[in-house]
């Protein structure tokens, strides 16, 4: 009968169609609540439920805001999502014009961050299924288009998922498994502007020789990626890890990575870990990576 709730309101027309839209967009917000105010104008435009103009306005000063000119869902997932039961098979979300907007509390200086991040918007798409049958959560396809040729494209299998109510979600938190994951991510830039800032700090000193310091760390990841099982990663995924290691902390080109494992990798394999304690080196974890294959590649190629 929940099933037959939401098929009332998709039938209804636009307005009760919106209803679930309304209802939908209230659930995203209860969800975004501990990190700040959000805000957006619900729509529909035929089957898809748009919020225009959304803004995450996160607690604390400086925090980059998120801003998006459209938000865009569809799918059976979102009658699950309302009403809480049901069969969530399909989700597809779509983000326009998503831009991260530091807020300084200085109006001049707030404008002027605001006009200068919109012409460095990012694009996002993604499409899930699941199949209830085979327990398989896909995600089918993960684009995140972001300026300047840099782009970052995911897909993934994920078993051992339940979605066929509450309970068993929750269930599926400890027991999903995964078995497929592809991504291929392509940098020119991509990697400066939202990973080494944000790993720098805490990675070198306060002061000193930085490229001294740098040279160190590359220097542990390479020994990293020697230890790294042979029976899980290849000598040619050591070797294009090694070749992007080497372009650090300015690596220009396609990183491919494939990863496949029968038995699936999940939280179970990491449980002994919580009496054990989580392993000091590379060659300590590597039990932890039986039946998994990972492929990686790394190809450079200049900015355009």
């Amino acid at each position: 009968m929940i099933r037959a709730g939401v098929l009332v309101l998709l039938l209804a027309g636009p307005a009760g169609a919106e209803g679930l839209c309304d209802a939908a967009w209230e659930k995203v917000l209860a969800g975004l609540v501990s990190f700040g105010t959000v805000s957006g104008t619900v729509g529909q435009e035929g089957d898809w439920c748009v919020v225009q103009g959304v803004i995450l306005d996160l607690d604390g000063q400086y925090l980059p805001d998120w801003h998006a000119d459209r938000l865009r869902m569809r799918g059976s997932a979102l009658g699950w999502l309302v009403e809480g039961a049901g069969a969530p098979d399909g989700l597809e979300i779509g983000v326009e014009g998503l831009r991260l907007v530091v807020q300084t509390g200085n109006p001049q200086m707030d404008w002027l961050f605001a006009a200068q991040a919109r012409p460095n918007a990012i694009r996002a798409e993604t499409s899930l299924s699941w199949d209830a049958a085979a327990r398989e959560l896909r995600l089918e396809g993960l684009s995140i288009d972001f300026p300047g040729e840099n782009l970052v494209e995911l897909s993934a299998v994920v078993a051992g998922v339940d979605l066929s109510s509450t309970g068993a979600a929750q269930m599926s938190a400890t027991s999903f498994a995964l078995t497929e994951f592809d991504a291929r991510i392509t940098t020119h830039g991509l990697f400066e502007w939202y990973v080494l800032m944000a790993l720098g700090p805490s990675m070198l000193p306060y002061e000193g020789d930085m490229d001294a310091a740098a040279e160190g760390l590359r220097a542990e990841m390479r020994a990293a990626v020697a230890d790294l099982p042979g029976n899980s990663f290849p000598d040619a995924s050591k070797a294009a890890l090694g070749a992007l290691i080497d372009e650090l902390p300015n690596p220009s080109g396609d990183l491919t990575v494939s990863l496949r494992s029968e038995a699936g990798f999940g939280p179970s394999r990491l449980m002994p870990w919580a009496m054990t304690g989580v392993p000091r080196t590379v060659s300590e974890a590597a039990g932890v990576l039986d039946g998994v294959t990972v492929e990686v590649g790394w190809t450079h190629a200049d900015a355009p």
